[in-house]
Parts: C-alpha cells; sequence; structure tokens
C-alpha cells in the first residue's frame, strides 16, 4: 500500500491572502457571513482568527502540525543534505539505508532528540527518509562500482580535454 497522503477536501487551502482579507472584513459582520461570502470554511476562518490573535501565523490550514513534529531545522537538514550529496560527488554514494543510519548518527552527535523508534533501529525512519528526499530533490540508489570506473571516467575527461587543448592550438 503506498504510503502517499492524498486529500480528500479542501479545507484549509485558501490562500493566507485570502484569509487576511477575510481576517479584517470580520470587524462588522459575523465569521459565518464573511466566511460565506468569501467562500471560505467557516471553521478554518474561525481558527485563522483566533491563531492571528495569538500569533504571527504563516500558514493556512494544520500544515504547523508537521512542522513542530520535524526532527532538524531546515539549516541542519540542508547542511545533511548537502553531506549526501558531496559523498556522491566523490563516488561514495550512500545506499537508502546508510542515509538513514548517517541521520541517525548526526542527530546523536548533534544532541539533537529523535523519535524513540530511531532509538530502537538506530536509524531514521522511512517515512522520514522518503520526505527529506523529496524536500530536497535527492536520490539515493545503491552506489555503483567503484573506483575503476571513478578512474576510467577520469581518463576519458582528461583524453577530451587535451584533444580539446590541440585542437584549440591549431
Amino acid at each position: 500500500m503506498p504510503r502517499t497522503y492524498k486529500r480528500r477536501t479542501n479545507w484549509g487551502s485558501t490562500p493566507l491572502e485570502e484569509m487576511e482579507r477575510a481576517a479584517i472584513l470580520k470587524t462588522p459582520k459575523s465569521i459565518s457571513s464573511v466566511a460565506k461570502d468569501r467562500n471560505i470554511d467557516r471553521s478554518t476562518l474561525r481558527r485563522y482568527i483566533k491563531k492571528k490573535e495569538v500569533k504571527k501565523v504563516k500558514t493556512v490550514g494544520y500544515s504547523g502540525t508537521a512542522e513542530a513534529k520535524r526532527v532538524f531545522t531546515e539549516e541542519v537538514e540542508k547542511e545533511l543534505a548537502d553531506h549526501i550529496k558531496k559523498l556522491a560527488e566523490q563516488f561514495h554514494g550512500l545506499t537508502p539505508k546508510k542515509c538513514c543510519e548517517v541521520a541517525f548518527q548526526f542527530a546523536q552527535k548533534n544532541n539533537i532528540p529523535v523519535p524513540n523508534n530511531w532509538k530502537e533501529k538506530g536509524l531514521a525512519g522511512r517515512d522520514w527518509f522518503k520526505n527529506f528526499m523529496a524536500r530536497h530533490h535527492l536520490s539515493c540508489r545503491m552506489p555503483e562500482a567503484s573506483l575503476g570506473r571513478a578512474t576510467a571516467f577520469n581518463k576519458t575527461v582528461g583524453e577530451f580535454f587535451d584533444n580539446l587543448t590541440k585542437v584549440m592550438d591549431r
């Protein structure tokens, strides 16, 4: 069974700007009438107004809960993604399992609290890994064979630039 969520309703999908305008218009009217006029779900508008009174609102709907449960901050995730890309460039590609192990070790060394299932298995979870890869446009696969391939590639590139130099000199 696929592990990707498919939304069934359009609740909370109203753009932030539209919610802001509706919240401002709310003053003389009731929330229900403003929501009906603007074609916004009444509960979504009420929730948005409540949140706005307490703090600055970044998004509409429930997406804030996913942000609160995130293991790494955006900066730390970017650092981890850059490390994985750097390893791939140096012909040390990582398998998906190894990527999850690296993420878990990274969290431990930086004293970042992790979910219990990470501690039990000693590696990051499947869902975290899939979403991490999607957020940073990465792909982890079984690395192909090795030094021979890399050396052969370097010879080919070297020959290309030697030939280019000869042609440019002519």
